[in-house]
């Protein structure tokens, strides 16, 4: 990183000095040449801090997949990761991804051909690697992981009703969904600032059936 910082002042330097000629038809004297200096390395130190503020801020990765539960049922997940800066440059600055200290989700479920909301509202427990009890949270941390560190269940396949469901949340019951073709609007709340993402599912007689579709 000190290499980083001695060029940066260097190239600082060499952009002033042509500016300063461009200007004024000379080079800086003395004095003038201290104040350059001062004002380069100044911006050298600074360059870290405004690099981290652009680039380092949390970044929450949605992936959509399917499993299949034990018993022949299947879920339809989103995994959420916050992968770290991968950049080398960015590294060797010293940017380095920060944790998200409050994420929370909601969404709600409409039909496809109609857009009729049928789910207008779910806060859903998020399941995390911190969380041991395996129950799910409705606020967690997510720190920068290369791997899935938390998942939603956005729809689940129940084999003994043979039925498709939303999960219920703190003030409302599980919804049962028909057969059909539907879309989930997902807002992802990182550190209170929203995050907005839709993706198609279908529904269909049995477990197999329930897949995720292209994104819409």
């Amino acid at each position: 990183m000190g290499k980083l910082l001695v060029i940066l002042v260097i190239i600082f330097l060499v952009i002033v000095c042509l500016a300063f000629v461009g200007i004024f038809g000379r080079f800086p004297d003395e004095w003038e040449w201290i104040g350059v200096i001062l004002a380069g390395w100044a911006l050298a130190m600074a360059t870290p801090s405004i690099f981290q503020m652009f680039w380092g801020r949390p970044l929450v990765k949605v992936e959509f997949e399917r499993e299949t539960t034990e018993g022949g049922g299947a879920v339809l997940l989103m995994f959420l990761s916050n992968p770290p800066v991968q950049k080398r440059i960015l590294r060797r600055l010293g940017v380095r991804r920060e944790t998200v200290q409050g994420l929370t989700a909601s969404f709600r479920i409409s039909e496809l051909n109609g857009g009729k909301v049928l789910v207008p509202v779910r806060h859903p427990r998020i399941y995390s690697d911190d969380d041991s009890s395996d129950i799910g949270r409705n606020r967690i941390i997510l720190p920068p992981t290369y791997s899935v560190a938390a998942s939603i269940i956005v729809v689940r396949w129940d084999v003994k009703r043979n039925k498709a469901f939303i999960l219920g949340d703190r003030l409302r019951k599980e919804y049962q969904l028909g057969a059909g073709y539907y879309q989930a609007d997902i807002i992802l709340f990182v550190d209170g600032d929203p995050q907005h993402i839709s993706r198609r599912f279908v529904v269909g007689k049995k477990a197999d059936d329930l897949i995720w579709a292209n994104p819409s």
